[in-house]
């Protein structure tokens, strides 16, 4: 086979178009032809440079797009935590009460010491519990009071504003037995035996 029509062949030789028998007749002249072994060198170069100068250029404004796509994600996470954030503070958990903001009443019936509280500006209380036995086996609880905003998506009841906490304790209440209450501006404790020996007089 002729040098010229190898030559014309081997742009398709190199992207694997021609069929086998052409490639015999290909590889074979390619054999005894260094002229046409270089002519194929050189082609097949010039192929890899443009393919690898092509793939530059193609990524290229992928990767900036892929950066932006970044970008605009974390962003986008970013606001929505600070939203979900500012929503759990402002309607959620919120900020310590002011003890002249709340109210609180007690009664004692059947062994049980009942705590009424409400909060009186008109914001959503929120109250947070624990129990724990003292040294001296005494009972002492512990309620932590935060207020926030209402929102619509509350469901808290009609009252919002209060809070019942009830104590019972078998063989009733001694000096070691209190409950703490934690405001923003000052922590109360109240004796229990006290409150039910205050109550049991009137």
């Amino acid at each position: 086979m002729k040098c010229e029509i190898i030559k014309d062949l081997l742009p398709s030789y190199i992207d694997g178009l021609t069929s086998a028998e052409s490639n015999f007749e290909i590889e074979k002249h390619l054999k005894d032809c260094s002229q046409c072994q270089a002519f194929l060198e050189q082609m097949k170069a010039d192929v890899n440079v443009e393919d690898s100068e092509y793939n530059k250029e193609e990524i290229k404004p992928f990767k900036k797009f892929n950066k932006k796509i970044l970008h605009a994600v974390l962003i986008t996470l970013t606001v929505c935590a600070l939203a979900v954030g500012a929503y759990l503070f402002f309607f959620g958990f919120g900020w310590k009460v002011n003890s002249d903001d709340m109210n609180m009443e007690y009664t004692y019936k059947n062994g049980k010491l009942q705590f009424e509280f409400e909060l009186t500006n008109g914001r959503v209380l929120n109250a947070w519990t624990d129990f724990k036995w003292t040294d001296s086996k005494g009972s002492e609880y512990t309620i932590k009071f935060t207020e926030c905003f209402s929102s619509v998506l509350d469901d808290r009841g009609k009252h919002p504003n209060q809070y019942s906490y009830g104590i019972k304790k078998m063989g009733g209440f001694d000096n070691d037995d209190y409950l703490i209450l934690q405001f923003k501006d000052k922590t109360k404790t109240i004796y229990l035996k006290e409150i039910v020996e205050e109550l049991s007089l009137q």
